[in-house]
Order: structure tokens, then C-alpha cells, then sequence
């Protein structure tokens, strides 16, 4: 598989809610990007291509839609791989801000010198 990614992902330890149609329940994120995230929880009844909802629980709370590209038993939990495929423009911005707290607290000092 040689998808180019399009935006860096960033490795992140921050709490999230998934929901679907049949499906509810707790996440933690372990990477985010502008385009997509990787989550971990308990997504047993998870597939490839489910549509979900997605909240970061950030102040204040990102509200995202998405597509799940992935999905890989391991033995912390589930993981999965979220395609974002819709976002309203205040959540976009939320997002932008959250990555880019993210971006520059993972930036090496040498660069701030």
C-alpha cells in the first residue's frame, strides 16, 4: 500500500467519541492530521468503509464525519484509520488550531534559537 499523504500526522494521546448506526463508544486518538486520525477503543463491530461520527474533546469539542479506511485488532484494543470526509468551517478551524498547538510543541528548540 503507497498512499501519499497529502498532510504530516501527528502523534497525539488525546480522548474522543465515535458513533455509527450500531456503534457508540469511547476513543483514544493516536494520531491526527487535517485529513484523517488513527483511533484505538472498542471497535469490535467496526468495518472498512462505515461512516462514523467523530468528537475530539478538546475545548471546544471538534465534530468531525468520516470514513473508516482501516481497522487492525492489536492487543491494546482496535485500532482504526479515519478518513475525515466532511467538517463545517468552525470545526476546520478548531482543527487547524489544535494541529498546529500540536506542530509546534513537538518543534525541536534548535529552531526557536
Amino acid at each position: 500500500m503507497s498512499e501519499k499523504r497529502w498532510y504530516s500526522r501527528y502523534p497525539v494521546t488525546v480522548s474522543g467519541a465515535l458513533a455509527n448506526g450500531h456503534l457508540m463508544c469511547k476513543v483514544e486518538l493516536l494520531d491526527l492530521s487535517i485529513e484523517g486520525a488513527k483511533i484505538r477503543g472498542d471497535l469490535a463491530r467496526l468495518k472498512e468503509g462505515d461512516k462514523v461520527r467523530l468528537s475530539i474533546l478538546t475545548k471546544p469539542p471538534i465534530k468531525l464525519s468520516g470514513e473508516v479506511r482501516w481497522c487492525r485488532k492489536t492487543p491494546q484494543g482496535v485500532e482504526a484509520g479515519i478518513k475525515f470526509t466532511e467538517m463545517d468551517f468552525k470545526n476546520r478551524q478548531h482543527l487547524q488550531i489544535f494541529i498546529s498547538q500540536i506542530a509546534l510543541a513537538n518543534t525541536p528548540e534548535i529552531y526557536f534559537r
